[in-house]
């Protein structure tokens, strides 16, 4: 399978790095040429340009990988996106990334599905609107997580206290979510509605903004327990 990638940031280097062994593979990045011959072209571009990349090449098949953006409108459109976060410097097991497809024919699922396969088994075909809610949610599990993680650190600084202390909690919240569901494995004062440590926690956070969002936070916990 002859496959050109386009676009050399952190997924496009995550994606090369996982397919240059299996596939006859061309990387480019912002000045790609206008011809390129290719069974597929997988493009991991920022969103914004990925319309314009799509129509460079209109008679090709051409997988985005955006989470956020609907299958283009060329014929032979397609979607390869991986639900999971890319970081430079990091590896990645792609057997462990689910990989979202699409396409606009249904004769360019067997390339598209034959790519996925030599990165991983957990394949999913779904709409665009499928996807989009799912980023979403990836999102909230993911990036606002991870600020709050940092907010706590902060809040740890404040005091000269060691955030590594939070560490093991840190990585047993989420296993817990995963092994059971994350209802089930909800703690906490405002899971018990013990509201005098909430009242502590409050008057011990400095930042304004960081106790509206702890309000914020019990309300949400103690309004979706009562559903």
């Amino acid at each position: 399978m002859k496959v050109a990638l386009i676009g050399k940031g952190n997924l496009g280097h995550h994606l090369y790095e996982g397919l240059r062994t299996h596939v006859s593979l061309e990387w480019y990045g912002k000045d790609y040429p206008l011809t390129i011959d290719a069974d597929l072209i997988l493009i991991a571009v920022p969103d914004t340009e990925v319309l314009n990349v799509c129509n460079s090449f209109k008679n090709k098949l051409i997988a985005h990988t955006a989470g956020s953006v609907k299958l283009p409108n060329t014929s032979r459109a397609a979607v390869f996106y991986p639900l999971y976060s890319f970081t430079k410097g990091y590896e990645i097991d792609w057997s462990k990334v689910p990989l979202l497809l699409e396409t606009a024919r249904k004769e360019d699922e067997i390339l598209l599905n034959e790519l996925a396969q030599l990165l991983t088994e957990k394949i999913f075909w779904i709409s665009s609107e499928q996807r989009e809610n799912l980023h979403a949610a990836a999102v909230l599990v993911n990036n606002f997580t991870n600020h709050l993680y940092t907010l706590a650190s902060d809040h740890c600084t404040a005091y000269d206290l060691p955030f590594e202390v939070l560490h093991p909690i840190m990585n047993q919240g989420p296993a817990k979510a995963i092994e059971s569901t994350p209802l089930e494995a909800q703690t906490g004062p405002a899971k018990r509605g013990d509201q005098n440590t909430m009242d502590k926690h409050l008057s011990q956070l400095k930042n304004d903004k960081l106790r509206e969002l702890y309000v914020l936070m019990s309300n949400s916990i103690k309004q979706r327990d009562e559903l």
